[in-house]
């Protein structure tokens, strides 16, 4: 058994006020006696051997509740860092640090990933990746509602989830002039500024207002929780679909995705219990989707929905949706057939080749430098003793017992990694057949995701309203506003509904406010902390919300120590 230590709990964590008691029951005896013993009967033969714990979906035995494993400090197994400061989401693991191809590689692909692109636009939200990215972490929300989504943008969709006819599937808040001139406020929307085709503005502005909720633990602790409301105002190409739903999305952290796609796809799927036939409550289901490159179907890893399958599919989907930059992946401009200053800027971009904003070869480093950024190891573990906090081995204990681990899975093993599709990198190209990463292969890593689909719960309505709350139909002081119950979103993207989720990953959540001070949480940020981020869960985790509801403050102290260990 792995020996704890114990040791004080961090101040920040003790905010509480109430201190608990736990009631043992065991059961024993004792007493002394004169008489002769009476002698013990032979043991009978040996029985069969207990059958063992059934085997976990990676063919590992079951991790325990009560003690955590020596491993576990190693997240990101052969790719762990030792980094615990703002550099935490954005450096290489020593074993790609000490291979001088591979680090060049690696040094290259970061430059791009932060250099502003020279072909971005026409229409965009950002110009280079660590525009949204920040640190290679989580953006950021507006400060007021004067300023403009700049490393969170907003997905939007008609009632079936189709792409909006005149804004496509995203809104792009600025024109390229914001950020290839010195006036960044020239590009934001303008109220049917681009209605004529002759001008070019952004797409729509979003503000983000919220309305206070307040609650009370059980034992009469209390609580406050952040209602997001959305409004969209100054659209440059005319109205919305009518029926148009709004999803902010807020930039996630990118470490670690290497390792996530190299998780077989069967090892996940063992996961997925759609009728809930084990009667947790939980039924995760996968997200399927299209592979561009293959054309087959597989499972959906990446974004909030689960919407793109591998590395190489979501950094060319990102390229082309947030900054405008086409690829040999994604080959057009973010510019719909209808607005005609779109494509008349377009037109005016040097490609690669006459083709394309981006060469295969730069892609591939991009995609190489997303692939192996090191995971932060966990903290509270002495490697040298083998010893673990004793808070966080209690706070771990909490997270089994009260059911978060039935969809943030702890552990996976990945199988071979493969090299790109686009190829081998070379000092002037690509060669083909592509060598695997070994950093990424047969590694054990403690993700906490299961990577499928969930219900919150939750429902939303979009309406138009004046700044009294007044109906109104059209007009530039006419708004669109949504507002939803719980986390639903109400946008249909692929096999998720408006209501669904793909569970996020929770290694490195403890550092994201290392990172980046000003970061917060959930897929729209809405949470200013990791307790609001629980209270936020509905649906098939809510009977999960009620059990750490339920706990003492200590106890609840105790698991969101464990988390910011994590």
């Amino acid at each position: 058994m792995t020996a704890v230590r114990k040791t004080n709990i961090p101040a920040q964590l003790m905010s509480c006020a109430f201190i608990f008691s736990l009631t043992l029951y065991g059961c024993g005896g004792g007493g002394s006696s004169t008489e002769t013993p009476i002698p013990v009967p032979p043991l009978p033969p040996p029985s069969a051997p207990p059958t063992p714990d059934p085997l976990d979906h990676s063919g590992l035995p079951p991790l325990s509740s009560n003690t955590p494993e020596n491993t576990e400090y190693l997240a990101g197994g052969n790719a762990t860092l030792f980094i615990s400061n703002e550099d935490a989401f954005s450096t290489r693991p020593n074993p790609i640090k000490e291979n001088f191809r591979l680090d060049g590689n690696f040094t290259q692909g970061d430059h791009i990933f932060r250099t502003p692109h020279a072909n971005a636009g026409p229409l965009l939200n950002t110009n280079n990746c660590q525009g949204c990215h920040l640190n290679d972490g989580r953006g950021v929300l507006p400060k007021t509602n004067s300023d403009p989504l700049t490393s969170a943008l907003v997905k939007i969709g008609d009632a079936f989830g189709e792409p909006d006819p005149m804004y496509g599937s995203q809104i792009q808040t600025f024109a390229i002039q914001s950020f290839d001139t010195s006036d960044f406020e020239s590009g934001w929307p303008v109220f049917d500024g681009s209605t004529n085709g002759d001008q070019l503005f952004g797409e729509a502005f979003t503000e983000i207002h919220y309305e206070n909720i307040t609650g009370t633990y059980p034992d009469g602790e209390s609580f406050s929780l952040r209602k997001p409301v959305y409004k969209v105002r100054d659209n440059s190409f005319g109205p919305f679909v009518e029926d148009i739903r709004f999803s902010v999305r807020v930039s996630p952290q990118v470490f670690g995705a290497g390792l996530l796609a190299a998780i077989p796809q069967e090892n996940i799927l063992k996961l997925v219990d759609e009728n809930d036939a084990n009667g947790d409550g939980i039924s995760g289901r996968p997200s399927m989707v299209t592979d561009i490159i293959t054309g087959r179907k597989v499972l959906g890893r990446f974004t909030y929905k689960a919407q793109t399958p591998s590395v190489l599919q979501q950094a060319g989907a990102a390229y082309q949706g947030d900054t405008g930059v086409t690829s040999s992946l994604f080959p057009d401009e973010p510019c719909m057939q209808s607005q005609l200053s779109c494509a008349a800027v377009a037109e005016l971009e040097n490609k690669v080749g006459d083709e394309h904003d981006i060469a295969d070869r730069q892609l591939a480093l991009v995609e190489f430098y997303n692939r192996v950024l090191g995971v932060p190891a966990r903290r509270g573990y002495e490697s040298s003793n083998q010893v673990w906090d004793a808070q966080l081995v209690t706070g771990r204990k909490h997270f089994f017992d009260a059911g978060c681990a039935s969809c943030h899975t702890p552990r996976h093993v990945t199988g071979e990694a493969p090299g790109s599709v686009l190829g081998e990198i070379t000092l002037t190209g690509l060669e083909e057949n592509a060598a695997p990463i070994d950093i990424l292969s047969q590694q054990t890593i403690f993700p906490y995701t299961d990577l499928l689909l969930h219900d919150m719960g939750g429902s939303c309505q979009v309406s138009r309203e004046l700044a009294d709350r007044s109906q109104c139909s059209e007009g530039q002081t006419c708004f669109y506003v949504q507002r939803c119950e719980g986390l639903a979103d109400g946008l249909i993207q692929g096999d998720a509904s408006g209501s669904e989720w793909k569970t996020p990953p929770l290694w490195g959540l403890g550092l994201v406010q290392t990172v980046n001070q000003n970061a917060t949480f959930l897929h729209d940020g809405r949470a200013r902390n990791i307790e609001e981020a629980i209270l936020w869960h509905a649906g098939e985790a809510e009977s999960t919300k009620s059990r750490f509801m339920q706990m003492t403050s200590q106890q609840r102290q105790d698991l969101l120590a464990f988390l910011m260990s994590l």
